[in-house]
């Protein structure tokens, strides 16, 4: 009984109500995104910032201590990804919005007109 009301409750979701295909979609669209980003840093940005960098090469940046190093030029490369995703995702959300209130002003104002 508990398994049966289980499996149903879990095709619903999985099949029903779609989230499973969003999930799956979001996965691949991230993936293609991150790959877009990891080019634009590492094709683009960081060359431009190489010739600031002693040795001229950023991804060999680091600070020596006791027993290792902080690889510093990997912090550098995270936190620019991470800047440029999350400008991009501003204004992707930013347009979406946009195009929401267009859409509700356009429909406010067709039921006013009727």
């Amino acid at each position: 009984m508990f398994i049966r009301r289980w499996l149903r409750e879990f095709t619903e979701f999985m099949f029903s109500k779609g989230n499973a295909l969003d999930l799956a979609i979001a996965v691949i669209v991230g993936t293609q995104f991150q790959q877009i980003v990891n080019s634009l840093t590492n094709d683009l940005i960081m060359p431009l910032l190489n010739p600031l960098v002693p040795k001229g090469d950023w991804k060999g940046l680091n600070i020596p201590y006791f027993g290792g190093e902080i690889l510093l030029g990997k912090l550098i490369d995270v936190t620019i990804n991470s800047l440029v995703v999350g400008w991009a995702l501003f204004f992707i959300i930013k347009t979406i919005r946009r195009l929401e209130s267009l859409g509700q002003h356009k429909t406010s104002d067709a039921e006013s007109s009727d």
